[in-house]
């Protein structure tokens, strides 16, 4: 795209019944609004269509439907990545870097909460699901079979681990940090109140998301249900991006938003084999480069939107600026994953609208948005700042996959013996009863092992009685399972 990329228009949008078009026909609609709002009413200057893929529908050609339903040439550039939370910025990275685009729209729709509520059925008006396709395919699942089989399956049991681990790392009591996660979210709830396109707006305090309730029972610990994303939603919201070129010679670069930088990076893929659950160093870096390529410091940057499907993640955030939970600067733009909504593989489409209306009524701001996908395994950060207000050592290069030398643990799928907490979660049932604990553990000879509790009861309690990370006990393995069962050893 040139020296500079500009996102011209944006549009979002949330649907409050049940009856609503599948996603392609909502990005179709939504693409319609954010070109309308950028002043583009010619869909033959598309030079490409970029889609986040929905998790309530599959289709064979997702790009296929949007460029049909758009009305642009046949021969524009359709692309897509696989599934994700960074798959907006993966996008907006490769458009961004391809000379050979000009004009773009980048677009995400979900209806969870539609198709939900038609199960098992087609909700009405729907096309027929391609079944045969995968959204996640061409990288690795979620989580490795040893892990699966302790129940280490969604990021409902995976972000908790580095929830649990910054606690311990920052020395903070239990109560401690429950009230730091509560706080950043209820920041967030504050900023959704206002956001007419925010799931929801009721603005909870601190003390109401902490505490565990019939109606805010406990998930995994230490999160309750209102300290998870919310994806039982119907929303859309799309960006236009277009090259300084096209931008001058349309007249729409006064009022863009300029790509300062933007950067991915891939950490160990597996929480098992992560080096580190208090901090991202795939994030640290991804950010560390995104400054640079703009010609910022940390200290530059005036609001951000942290990815926030759960209280770990916005603190990863911060951390890889350099701030802490403390920091007064803006951390959403939209209220977040929890408030706003949490659509699939498409919340970050949503930050790079809420940043065009931030940077219109803020010019002087530089923004930071940061995404993470899978088990927080994809990383990506991306600067940008109102046109008029590019600092003069940005570059405006972005960069799908920055090479980054991700620290790998060894891994023991079958200890036997003596075995460190390194971190953990306790799942918990409807009744507010335990139903599993999860442990990363690390053993003598320096490899990694994950592994459940030999008595969930005994071992939930034992483990809020007092800090358990860097505690050891013992470990074994249950070849007829193909579990590992860990327990403190008796006094």
């Amino acid at each position: 795209m040139g020296a500079f990329s500009c996102i011209v228009g944006s549009a979002r949008t949330s649907l409050r019944g049940d009856a609503v078009p599948d996603p392609a026909a909502l990005m179709v609609a939504i693409a319609r609004a954010a070109l309308t709002d950028a002043g583009i009413a010619d869909a033959s200057l598309i030079d490409a269509v970029a889609c986040a893929e929905p998790v309530a529908w599959t289709y064979a050609d997702l790009a296929g439907e949007v460029v049909t339903g758009l009305g642009c040439r046949s021969d524009v550039t359709r692309l897509g990545v696989p599934a994700g939370g960074t798959s907006p910025q993966d996008l907006l990275h490769q458009v961004a870097a391809d000379t050979t685009i000009d004009c773009a729209v980048i677009v995400a729709a979900e209806a969870v909460r539609a198709r939900r509520r038609a199960a098992p059925g087609t909700p009405p008006g729907w096309p027929p699901r391609a079944r045969s396709f995968d959204p996640f395919a061409n990288q690795p699942p979620f989580s490795s079979p040893l892990e699966q089989r302790h129940g280490l399956v969604a990021p409902i049991q995976s972000f908790p681990l580095y929830e649990n681990a910054i606690r311990a790392a920052h020395g903070r009591s239990f109560d401690e940090q429950r009230t730091i996660a509560a706080e950043l979210l209820a920041r967030n709830a504050r900023v959704a109140a206002d956001d007419p396109h925010a799931w929801f707006r009721d603005a909870p305090d601190a003390g109401t998301i902490a505490a565990v309730t019939p109606d805010n029972r406990m998930i995994a610990y230490p999160y309750t249900k209102r300290m998870n994303a919310i994806i039982d939603v119907n929303q859309a919201a799309a960006v236009v991006v277009v090259s300084e070129r096209f931008a001058r010679d349309h007249g729409l670069f006064a009022d863009a938003m300029v790509v300062l930088a933007g950067v991915g990076a891939v950490d160990a893929w597996n929480s098992v084999e992560r080096a580190t659950f208090q901090e991202s160093p795939a994030m640290n870096h991804a950010v560390r480069i995104a400054l640079q390529r703009a010609g910022l410091e940390a200290g530059d940057i005036d609001a951000a939107d942290f990815y926030s499907c759960f209280p770990s993640a916005i603190q990863l955030g911060l951390t890889a600026l350099g701030a802490g939970p403390d920091d007064p600067r803006p951390l959403s733009l939209t209220g977040g994953l929890a408030f706003a909504g949490g659509p699939g593989n498409g919340y970050v489409v949503q930050s790079l609208a809420a940043a065009l209306d931030h940077v219109r009524r803020h010019p002087t701001h530089r923004v930071l948005v940061t995404g993470i996908g899978m088990a927080n395994a994809k990383q990506a950060a991306t600067v940008l700042a109102h046109a008029g207000h590019v600092p003069p050592g940005a570059t405006g290069e972005t960069t799908y996959r920055e090479p980054f030398d991700a620290e790998v643990r060894e891994v023991d799928p079958a200890p036997s013996g003596e075995a460190t907490i390194v971190t953990y979660t306790i799942t918990y049932g409807r009744d507010g009863e335990p139903t599993e604990v999860i442990l990363i553990l690390d053993l003598p000879d320096g490899r990694r092992t994950v592994a459940n509790a030999s008595d969930t009861d005994v071992l939930a309690a034992q483990l809020m009685e007092t800090e358990p990370i860097g505690r050891t006990g013992v470990v074994h393995h249950d070849a007829s399972s193909g579990r590992n069962h860990f327990a403190f050893a008796a006094p």
